[in-house]
């Protein structure tokens, strides 16, 4: 059974929790105005609950092109997991809270990623690979909390993710 290398991170968005939500779900946006620097994403199929992506990074210096299915959970989690591709099993896991900061109000948002470990990757490389996916979804997140507090993100009107 292979090993896992899991990773968490928050962080606290200025935007409304319906706004973050979709931002994040709204692939499309993503392409179009190229969100994510170090992420390709190719949509596959989509509707209000379900999507079908390929998702393309490099990790370990190797390009990885995976195909993700996206489903939502009824109190709003997002849940990607890979289905198949190097990364098959995968899974990011994002959790949407409302919060406030010093009145502002905002939205924490929780990311879990957990990726299957090759079976290359011996116990001196997992700690390496653990800092890179931590590093990868930092700046994954920075760009996205860019989108939403700078730059403005507009949803579509064909909205993806349930807004409450």
């Amino acid at each position: 059974m292979p090993g896992f290398v899991e990773v968490t991170h928050q962080e606290w968005i200025a935007a409304p929790e319906p706004l973050v939500r979709q931002q994040f779900a709204d692939l499309q946006h993503h392409i179009a105005t190229g969100v994510h620097s170090k992420v390709k994403f190719e949509v596959l199929s989509e509707s209000f609950k379900r999507a079908r992506f390929v998702r393309e990074v490099r990790l370990l210096g190797r390009r990885m092109r995976d195909v993700y299915v996206r489903e939502f959970e009824p109190d709003g989690t997002m849940l990607d997991t890979a289905i198949s591709g190097p990364n098959k099993g995968a899974t990011l896991m994002f959790r949407f809270t409302s919060s406030s900061l010093a009145s502002a109000v905002g939205t924490v948002v929780e990311i879990n990623v957990r990726l299957p470990l090759p079976r290359f990757i011996g116990s001196l490389v997992k700690p390496l690979l653990r800092a890179q996916v931590r590093r990868a979804v930092q700046r994954a997140v920075a760009e996205d909390k860019f989108d939403l507090e700078i730059r403005g993100y507009v949803p579509a009107q064909r909205g993806l993710a349930p807004a409450d």
